[in-house]
């Protein structure tokens, strides 16, 4: 019993306690920052990835030194990142359930006579307009498609479609105050072939040309102003090809049929919920396993800002030679997704026109003039599980990489590679648009298999990292086959860091055998005639 009041008081209660602040002063900054003062950040960002990677920071931060007070040692040493993961999950889907009701619970709702009134009223984000007219013969449309899932397998087709909002029948051809927006979508296989996708794609098209045809838009309860989500960047789209678009962003709003006061539905109550079940969870986790005695008696009881000076501490007076040419990669990787994540292009997917407005490859483009293409599309991603799965693999074969070539050569190799990768792309694929680091990627795993059959890998497990290296190759290539991923750009950037590795083998030293270590035998020798001894090394 007295090693269980322990845990509450050394890891469950800090538990609740970093639970409660990063809830509470989370809310607090969104409410201030985002909500009253119209800080134009993505709203999938602000209510879902933030509070994730919060969450996420605060219990590396605070909670890893507690876990390491439990008993959680296993044959695969898994047990610690389940516990960090569980506490995380708790915590942010608390966080993230407030952040949603936030969104709904503050915002107020404005009546206006007419729309033309808007000009001149504050903005809120819900209305309710007494006098309106939905044009649906001046319609602005835009198409779209994003590309989503742990493997890109699954693609869905957007059309966002834009109604004028006007005070009369009357008034048809002026320039309206705001839009009123309808988004129709379908999400297939990205592993059909592409007649397959063209097929469903005008069959989708014709299903929502019907279904606007019988809507009746201008039956609703109130409207609700979109904010800063891929929504209403596809709508702005549409709009701005309209020849009714005058200048700025024009204000979008969705038709709600349910009465304003539903309008929260449950949330509030599964913040309550979700804080519960994780919190009980937690306690009964920490409950079964033994305190670890030789860790709680080395426990440091130091304070928080402590606690964060220990976590940075393994990057604080890093190196340029100790982080190297992986870091500098990876992170211009992160750096450009948070960039296009910041200004509201998407988390989870990209739009295929944004990612070629940022410079993806296409080869009609590269043979325009326009070779810088080339490049930069080595540090775009299609979305988060694409940026996440890429540097996964090059921190692997990075790693194995740094100690045989250094920081330049993983450099030129990795932009050598990723060149003529993405010239395969485009020979392989004339007009495709295509992203990602992989072809470099690739190119890096083919240098690191031409060297493991050399004799400049030394001895070790040359075998088992061979196999491990072929077997990531086969894997991807095989998703590839099944028509998710650019397999041209894979294979080029294979074969040319095949080539590079053995060129590279005659620029890298061959690693010298082990020393011979002289061993010093003190031993002692018997003189029988006078009883004395006498040493000898």
């Amino acid at each position: 019993m007295p090693n269980f009041f322990t845990k509450l008081k050394l890891i469950y209660l800090p538990f609740l306690i970093i639970a409660l602040l990063v809830i509470t002063i989370y809310s607090l900054l969104n409410w201030l920052l985002i909500i009253k003062e119209q800080l134009p950040l993505n709203q999938e960002l602000v209510n879902l990835w933030l509070p994730i990677g919060f969450s996420i920071l605060s219990v590396a931060i605070w909670l890893r030194p507690r876990v390491k007070l439990l008993s959680l040692k296993t044959k695969k040493d898994n047990l610690p990142f389940l516990y960090y993961f569980v506490a995380a999950g708790a915590i942010s889907i608390s966080t993230i359930t407030t952040q949603e009701y936030l969104l709904t619970a503050t915002g107020e709702l404005t009546s206006l006579q007419n729309i033309s009134q808007l000009n001149t009223a504050h903005l809120t984000k819900y209305y309710h307009i007494q006098k309106h007219f939905i044009d649906k013969q001046h319609i602005a449309v835009y198409y779209r498609t994003e590309v989503s899932g742990r493997s890109s397998e699954h693609l869905t087709f957007f059309i966002d479609v834009a109604c004028p909002i006007l005070s009369d029948s009357i008034s048809k051809n002026s320039i309206p105050v705001a839009w009123l927006g309808t988004e129709y979508s379908k999400t297939i296989s990205n592993n059909l072939n592409l007649e397959e996708k063209k097929s469903y794609s005008k069959e989708f098209t014709q299903e929502a040309n019907e279904e606007f045809k019988n809507q009746n838009l201008n039956y609703f309860t109130y409207l609700d102003r979109v904010g800063y989500t891929s929504k209403q960047r596809g709508f702005i789209a549409g709009i701005k090809t309209s020849n009714m678009y005058n200048v700025g962003d024009p204000i979008i709003m969705e038709a709600k049929t349910t009465p304003f006061e539903d309008r929260n539905g449950d949330k509030l109550e599964w913040i309550f919920y979700s804080f519960g079940i994780g919190a009980g969870i937690w306690l009964i986790m920490i409950a079964i396993p033994k305190l670890n005695l030789a860790a709680l008696k080395k426990y440091d009881h130091r304070s928080w800002q402590a606690d964060i000076m220990a976590f940075f501490s393994p990057f604080t007076g890093m190196k340029w030679q100790d982080s190297g040419i992986t870091a500098i990669l990876i992170g211009l990787n992160v750096l450009i997704f948070l960039v296009m994540v910041f200004v509201g292009l998407g988390v989870v997917s990209f739009d295929t026109a944004d990612l070629y407005k940022w410079g993806a490859n296409y080869g009609p483009a590269v043979k325009n003039g326009e070779w810088w293409r080339l490049i930069t599309c080595m540090f775009l991603h299609g979305g988060l599980m694409h940026l996440l799965m890429n540097m996964f693999g090059l921190v692997l074969v990075a790693a194995f990489l740094k100690s045989l070539l250094g920081n330049f050569k993983i450099g030129v190799a990795y932009f050598l590679c990723g060149l003529l990768a993405n010239l395969t792309s485009i020979w392989w694929h004339p007009a495709i648009i295509s992203v990602g680091a992989s072809g470099a990627i690739f190119g890096l795993y083919g240098v690191a298999i031409a060297l493991l059959t050399t004799n400049k890998t030394g001895e070790g497990n040359k075998k088992g990292v061979l196999i491990s290296f072929v077997f990531f190759i086969g894997v991807n290539l095989l998703f590839g086959l099944l028509g998710n991923t650019d397999n041209a750009a894979h294979i080029g950037g294979l074969i040319s860091g095949l080539i590079m590795g053995y060129i590279l083998y005659f620029f890298i030293e061959a690693p010298k055998p082990p020393r011979k270590r002289r061993i010093k035998i003190k031993q002692e020798t018997i003189i029988p005639d006078t009883g004395q001894t006498a040493q000898q090394t």
